[in-house]
């Protein structure tokens, strides 16, 4: 009985921890699948040399993308791969914005998150050489942040898509300067 009642006070004050640590991994995994799915398109649209598009379908934020020609033919269909909304956890939300990101990018231009659903549903076009056209600069996605519905404190993410074509995932807590995973 003792062992019991001393692995219950372990659980129990571990188990606060532990859940946030499974809300930093869902919104982890969901950033991990928008970069994914950027990189993609990216690379469909390259290979295809033609315009291939991202776009976030889920007006609420939840993490549903699809990747597909924006001129869909025999050889380039309107859907190359899709993931639902309802896959994966349903915590982890996006919220997009279009505003360009200034390079390099200030210290604070990270520092307030966009909010679920903020922007939705958009997306990014790449072009042949797998850029963003100059035409859909302001329009196309720049930012989503990845934030948590369930856990307010658990670590949000940032997935930034440059003109150029990069795209880069980064924790806004952290300092770019000091650290490589960091934003600015």
């Amino acid at each position: 009985m003792i062992g019991l009642a001393i692995m219950a006070i372990l659980l129990s004050a571990g188990l606060p921890s532990f859940n946030l640590w499974i809300q930093n991994t869902q919104n982890r995994t969901a950033a991990e699948s928008i970069q994914n799915g950027l990189q993609l398109a990216r690379t469909e649209a390259v290979r295809r040399n033609t315009n291939v598009r991202f776009d976030l379908t889920d007006a609420t934020g939840l993490i549903g993308w699809n990747v597909g020609c924006v001129t869909a033919t025999a050889d380039c269909p309107a859907t190359i791969q899709s993931h639902a909304g309802s896959e994966g956890t349903t915590n982890a939300r996006a919220g997009i914005s279009t505003a360009a990101i200034p390079s390099p990018a200030p210290a604070n231009q990270f520092d307030t998150a966009v909010s679920a659903g903020t922007g939705l549903p958009a997306g990014a076009t790449f072009n042949g050489l797998g850029r963003i056209p100059n035409a859909n600069i302001g329009t196309d996605i720049s930012r989503i942040d990845i934030t948590n519905i369930v856990a307010a404190t658990a670590r949000r993410l940032v997935v930034t898509v440059g003109t150029g074509g990069s795209i880069r995932m980064c924790d806004p807590a952290l300092s770019l300067a000091a650290n490589p995973q960091g934003c600015s």
